[in-house]
């Protein structure tokens, strides 16, 4: 049976709610983690790339904090999930009120009840106002293994600080449809916080427009600014604005440590017994351009010298062109010399020059606008038809595999085995298929 009993003040409690705002940005859930001497919310998103540790120490966070876990000795703990707005629904945002009105308490009294005579477990929350009226939150949790994220700050060579307010103020210029966001640190002395978003083609069709917004903020105007030069570190734009809204509620600075692009990246802040800690999974290079280059106006000469795709234009062209052969016609085509009914191209006789080639037709079974009579000429049906593999040399036939289905019995020949496999089955007793 776990021990744990704690008492927070009104302004205490006021920042249990900023809190919670904070971390119902990363995780629909919170799990909680309560020590001998602390006392630990924690979230992480469901892509798993965001994890958000905050701390408040019993002897200063809270007036009173008592924690004596049922097992693990001296350094025993109790963890347990609930659900953010579950929390959120207790701890209000006017919980604290300077000039004490209505919705204002004099304390917050926190207890867990596990007992095993009882049927279930709660957690129970006290709200004592000043007119003497006691609002109780009894809240069902569930027993869970809390997992923390390993950062060695040792390892991060890169770091700056500023000022939360300051921060504020730049991410406000932000767009509310950006994604991304790269910070990177320039040669002119400046460090440029650029939000932006990816357009996405789908063919000729672009689904999203590229939406960017740079803020250049000087490096003399941060408290500490340690940061190789031409380093892009990109993260997500939405938990970078919810971390650095709750860094201002604690009007505290925010400290970032990172060592290279693609490597975890932790912000920092503190005040008055309360810690947070939110380790980010980041993007990015090392070179001085951008990832997302803003277009240039150029005249019609330069535009012709200039080449008409970019690398990630030729990189997503890549990927959606197969580099394969073109398939080998079907025994079905073929009439009864081997030849192929519809041939894909012909020669004129008479003028001697190459006549356009003609688009092969749709048809599945007899080609269209076939006027010659061998069109027509039945299938030899004596000739075995099989599936074989496609082993053609002018791909890799071990990254692309296709199938073909040839008149003549087709064998497998790879470039790595010289082994050679007869058909064993007739195209014909596939069923299904055609």
């Amino acid at each position: 049976m776990v021990i744990l009993n704690f008492t927070l003040t009104p302004v205490a409690a006021s920042k249990v709610h900023d809190l919670l705002v904070c971390l119902g940005k990363f995780s629909d859930t919170v799990a909680i983690e309560a020590r001998r001497e602390k006392f630990t919310f924690t979230a992480l998103n469901s892509s798993k790339s965001a994890y958000a540790a905050i701390t408040l120490d019993g002897n200063q966070f809270f007036t009173h904090y008592e924690c004596v876990p049922s097992h693990g000795g001296p350094d025993g703990r109790f963890t347990c999930s609930m659900y953010t707005k579950a929390l959120l629904s207790v701890f209000k945002g006017r919980l604290y009120d300077p000039l004490g009105r209505d919705g204002a308490i004099d304390r917050c009294d926190v207890s867990v009840q596990e007992r095993e005579n009882e049927t279930q477990c709660r957690f129970i929350v006290k709200m004592v106002c000043n007119q003497g009226v006691i609002k109780t939150y009894k809240l069902t949790y569930e027993a869970v293994d809390v997992m923390h994220a390993l950062f060695d700050r040792s390892v991060a060579k890169n770091r700056w600080s500023m000022h939360s307010g300051a921060i504020r103020e730049y991410i406000e210029y932000f767009g509310t449809k950006t994604e991304m966001l790269d910070i990177f640190a320039g040669e002119d002395g400046r460090c440029v916080f650029k939000s932006y978003t990816e357009k996405i083609s789908n063919g000729k069709e672009i689904l999203k427009h590229p939406l960017v917004t740079a803020v250049a903020v000087n490096t003399s105007d941060f408290e500490e600014f340690v940061v190789q030069t031409g380093m892009h570190i990109i993260i997500n734009v939405k938990d970078f604005k919810a971390i650095v809204v709750h860094a201002d509620t604690l009007k505290t600075s925010l400290k970032a440590f990172h060592s290279q692009p693609t490597r975890p990246l932790q912000f920092s802040y503190g005040s008055e017994g309360l810690i947070c800690e939110f380790t980010l999974m980041t993007a990015g290079d090392y070179s001085a351009a951008p990832p997302t280059p803003a277009p240039q106006a150029m005249n019609s000469r330069q535009a012709s010298r200039t080449p008409s795709t970019t690398t990630a234009d030729r990189k997503d062209s890549r990927s959606f062109r197969p580099n394969m052969p073109p398939p080998v016609q079907p025994a079905s085509r073929r009439d009864g010399s081997g030849r192929l009914r519809n041939p894909g191209s012909r020669q004129a006789s008479s003028a001697g020059q190459a006549q356009p080639s003609r688009k092969e037709s749709d048809s599945l079974f007899v080609p269209e606008d076939e006027d010659e009579d061998d069109a027509w000429a039945p299938v030899d049906h004596d000739r075995e038809e099989t599936l074989g593999w496609d082993a053609s040399a002018s791909h890799d036939a071990a990254a692309f595999p296709t199938f073909t289905d040839s008149g003549s019995g087709s064998r497998t020949n790879t470039a790595d085995s010289n082994e050679v496999f007869e058909p064993t089955q007739r195209v014909s007793q596939i069923k299904g298929l055609w």
